[in-house]
């Protein structure tokens, strides 16, 4: 639905992605792709807004960008498939004034204005010009920021490819609404933690634009296919932040204002400039004693993997939706059934703890697409061992921060990235040891009942999934032979999925 169509409904948010230049202009006609019919916008600062209060140093944090994006790989790259430099989101409130239309800035004064300042800089310095939009400020305070900064900038030395700025390379996602009350619900939701526009609906429009418009379309449909998306980015972004070397922090689920621009500068700002699919696998090549060659590759694309604006991002994250919907929603694969009976009995049944199911499909996900689905009942109850670990070492409950620490501490998934096949992974996993906190396990030794019901029931569901006797035993007498006889468990359960593969093959061919 084109963004025209979308604002006829007062009710209505219209998402898009524009350039500066479009934004300057206010032709919402052309932002939405459609021919021109002399329906135009005038950007306007409202009376009430709060007055201009960026500092030089702001300003000279915008104008770095710009030279980082304007003067990095010129000769090498192609500006018309180089991705636009993405400058964040603009919020508008849509009014009729008789036959005029005004783009009221409800959020975005501070980058429009600054990037306008920077403009007329450069067009005092090189003589260039630029159609920007005529805002009036009522504020003192305003006209004080607006002249210092102005001045501060034409005594900059700007490199020459600054001097040439193109609007036309710089992008915005653009909210607009015909209801006020719905633009500023909208902006406090974006800047008090609310989730009306989510960091994957950020990206979104980054993406797309991207991508060549006569397939735009095609992409736009299949972004709209994916259901999990939010749980399946929160998900990548730390599997691809959370690293031995170059540990990065990923900010709490109850700042999501934060976790909103680390998934932007993650799956937007961070991309390559390359307009290439590139799917990195894991491959090998083997050699048998008469010199043949064959290959083994794992199709799909690596959580770590580089990526590159546009059809590429937007193909890994649906492997990714797609992956997440296979393993842990639709479960239709029959060789898979004693994964899923694990997952649900154990991970989402008896666990109790959203943050630990997270870690443990984050595991699963990295797993998969480096090694592929073969080994993955097998992968799975060895990975769980290490992720689980947290829950039988704390004394009480498991954090949200529990579970960085133990991935800074514990490298688990470096361990999946780095492990050149799925046995050597095992046997890194097999050799993790992590002692068992004896406190609210079993019976208590003081009186007799248990001390921790949350604690104790993934005990409970955990020992009888790998079919390990716990009953009447104490905390420490559990905490002293447990991991070794989950250890047991899990090669007898092994051995019990063989057996009954086996069997189904006789079964097949009797």
């Amino acid at each position: 639905m084109m963004l025209k169509d979308l604002v006829k409904n007062s009710n209505d948010i219209a998402v898009n992605s524009v350039t500066a230049a479009q934004l300057f202009s206010g032709d919402v006609i052309n932002i939405a792709h459609e021919p021109h019919n002399g329906f135009k916008a005038r950007l306007n600062l409202p009376v009430y807004q709060r007055p201009y209060k960026w500092a030089p140093s702001d300003v000279e944090a915008l104008l770095d960008d710009l030279k980082a994006y304007f003067t990095a790989n010129t000769e090498s790259i192609d500006s018309q498939t180089k991705p636009l430099l993405y400058l964040g989101s603009v919020v508008l409130h849509q009014v009729t004034n008789g036959s005029e239309t005004i783009l009221n800035i409800i959020d975005g004064q501070q980058r429009i204005t600054t990037l306008q300042l920077i403009c007329m800089a450069i067009a005092t310095k090189s003589g260039n010009s630029y159609s920007l939009p005529n805002m009036l400020y009522g504020s003192p305070s305003s006209h004080e920021r607006i002249a210092k900064n102005y001045q501060w900038l034409i005594s900059q030395s700007l490199p020459e490819e600054l001097l040439s700025l193109e609007l036309e390379r710089i992008n915005f996602t653009v909210v607009i609404t015909q209801s006020e009350d719905e633009a500023y619900r909208f902006f406090e939701t974006q800047n008090t933690g609310g989730v009306r526009l989510s960091g994957p609906q950020v990206i979104k429009a980054h993406h797309l634009r991207a991508i060549p418009s006569e397939i735009q379309n095609n992409f736009a449909r299949k972004w709209e296919s994916f259901n999990y998306l939010d749980g399946v980015v929160n998900r990548l972004l730390k599997a691809r932040r959370w690293q031995a070397f170059g540990f990065k922090h990923v900010p709490s689920h109850r700042a999501p204002e934060g976790v909103k621009k680390a998934i932007v500068k993650e799956f937007a700002e961070n991309m390559g400039c390359k307009n290439e699919d590139v799917a990195f696998s894991r491959g090998a090549q083997i050699k048998s004693l008469s010199g043949a060659i064959s290959q083994q590759l794992v199709d799909g694309y690596l959580a770590k993997q580089p990526l590159n604006a546009g059809i590429n991002t937007v193909n890994y994250l649906a492997y990714f939706n797609q992956l997440y919907h296979t393993l842990m929603v639709e479960q239709s694969q029959p060789y898979l059934e004693p994964f899923y009976s694990f997952y649900n009995e154990v991970v989402l049944t008896a666990n109790n703890s959203d943050f630990l199911t997270e870690l443990f499909d984050i595991a699963i996900l990295l797993y998969v697409s480096e090694f592929g689905t073969e080994h993955l009942n097998e992968a799975s109850f060895w990975l769980a061992r290490c992720v689980f670990s947290i829950r039988l070492f704390n004394e009480k409950t498991v954090r949200e921060d529990s579970i960085s620490s133990f991935v800074k501490n514990y490298p688990l998934l470096d361990w999946i990235t780095t492990a050149y096949e799925h046995k050597q992974l095992v046997a890194m996993l097999q050799n993790f040891e992590r002692d068992i906190t004896p406190d609210n396990i079993g019976i208590s030794d003081r009186d007799g009942k248990p001390a921790n019901g949350v604690k104790q029931k993934f005990l409970k569901g955990y020992a009888e999934f790998f079919n390990i006797l716990i009953a009447e035993r104490t905390g420490n007498q559990i905490a002293q032979s447990f991991d070794a006889e989950l250890k047991q468990g899990i090669k007898s359960k092994l051995a019990e999925i063989k057996e009954k593969n086996v069997q189904a093959l006789r079964e097949c061919f009797a």
